[in-house]
C-alpha cells in the first residue's frame, strides 16, 4: 500500500528548494525549443496542447493593444461622425475581449457550469458572434 503524502511546511520546502528547481532544468531544453517554434512559425507545440486556453489569453492581450494603438476604423460608418464610429467600435472590441476572458475563466473552472449557463452564456455568445462578424476589421 502506498504512503499517503502528506502536506506539512518541511515537504513544502523541500519541493521548492529541491524539486522545483530540478524539474525546471529538466524542462529547459523543450522550453528552448518552443520559444524558436514560437520565432520560426507563431506558435510551439506546448500551445496546441490546450489550444482553446492558449488563445482565450492571446486574443484578448492582442485586442488590447489593437485598442490602444490603433488608427483605423471599419468602413461602417453611414451617417455616423467618426467620434460616434470610434465609440461604437470601442464597445465591439470591449465586447469581444469580454468574451475571451470569460471563456478563460470558464476552462480555469473559476466558473461554475450552473453560473456559466445562467449568466454568462449570452454574454460569451454575442461577443463571440461579434468577433466572428468583426474578424476582417480587426487591423490598425
Amino acid at each position: 500500500m502506498m504512503k499517503k503524502y502528506k502536506r506539512t511546511l518541511l515537504n513544502e520546502i523541500k519541493y521548492y528548494i529541491w524539486y522545483a528547481p530540478v524539474r525546471y532544468l529538466d524542462m529547459l531544453p523543450r522550453r528552448i525549443y518552443w520559444f524558436f517554434q514560437r520565432g520560426f512559425r507563431g506558435f510551439g507545440d506546448n500551445d496546441t496542447w490546450d489550444m482553446d486556453s492558449y488563445l482565450s489569453l492571446m486574443i484578448p492581450q492582442a485586442l488590447k493593444e489593437l485598442k490602444k494603438y490603433s488608427h483605423g476604423l471599419p468602413t461602417w460608418r453611414k451617417g455616423k461622425s467618426e467620434k460616434q464610429a470610434k465609440k461604437e467600435w470601442i464597445e465591439i472590441q470591449n465586447k469581444i475581449i469580454k468574451s475571451f476572458e470569460l471563456a478563460q475563466k470558464y476552462i480555469n473552472l473559476n466558473i461554475p457550469p450552473d453560473e456559466w449557463k445562467e449568466k454568462y452564456e449570452k454574454q460569451y455568445k454575442e461577443g463571440m458572434n461579434l468577433f466572428r462578424d468583426w474578424f476582417f476589421a480587426l487591423w490598425d
